[in-house]
């Protein structure tokens, strides 16, 4: 008994019938995806890229709730950010706590594919199959920047540094978020007395906002835009 596919594929097979071979040939997988293949086959491992940002988006989620954040800095960011909506400003906050997988995959995309460390010697982590070496630099920084876009990491000239790989973000002490107002707004201060900040565009440099996050026991970490922390790191 011969054996058939259903549906339109039977339909297509018996018009013109294939062998195995052409058969293979004609229903085979795009060349990027049989490369991922077959390293796959080879090492158990799939090749970085955007499959990483899908995945760790699934696995190793971030959390936007600031309910998530560990006290007494929850407390100290919820009075930071009432003060803020109070003057006017509008918030947007990407990230909370962070899972340490996905603190993983931020560290070594960004390292990798900004060519500031070779593909080969990014350590594995457990549960992480990932393969950062690709066989070819260019190849490889290509995958890692492929992750930087899909996970939305801040680069030079916004972001100077590395996303950390043991980041208060995972101990529940960390919060990015982006601060936006126009012109000048009036925000209290934890003490309750007004501190006039004008906007700037590039708030690492805006001091007058960090002195009044500091009030509050939420610290500005000076090279990276969006990230404030228990102790500025």
């Amino acid at each position: 008994m011969n054996f058939r596919p259903p549906g339109p594929i039977c339909q297509f097979l018996s018009f013109f019938p294939l062998d195995a071979e052409t058969l293979a040939r004609v229903w085979s997988p795009p060349p990027a995806a049989r490369e991922h293949q077959a390293f796959a086959n080879k090492t158990g491992r799939t090749l970085s890229g955007h499959y990483w940002v899908d995945w760790a988006n699934i696995n190793a989620k971030n959390s936007q709730d600031v309910q998530d954040l560990a006290r007494p800095f929850r407390d100290n960011v919820m009075l930071f950010m009432a003060a803020l909506k109070e003057a006017g400003a509008t918030l947007r906050v990407s990230t909370t706590r962070r899972a340490s997988r996905r603190a993983y995959l931020f560290h070594w995309s960004w390292l990798v594919g900004l060519a500031k460390v070779k593909p080969a010697l990014v350590p594995a982590l457990a549960g992480v199959d990932i393969e950062w070496n690709h066989g070819d630099d260019n190849k490889s920084q290509a995958g890692a920047r492929e992750m930087i876009h899909g996970f939305g990491l801040a680069v030079p000239p916004k972001s100077k540094v590395a996303p950390a790989l043991h980041s208060n973000h995972i101990a529940g002490n960390a919060i990015d978020v982006d601060i936006l107002w126009k012109a000048e707004i009036k925000i209290k201060r934890k003490n309750g007395s007004l501190a006039a900040v004008a906007f700037m565009a590039d708030p690492n440099a805006n001091t007058k906002l960090h002195e009044v996050g500091a009030s509050f026991g939420v610290i500005k970490h000076l090279q990276d835009a969006p990230h404030w922390s228990i102790n500025g790191r």
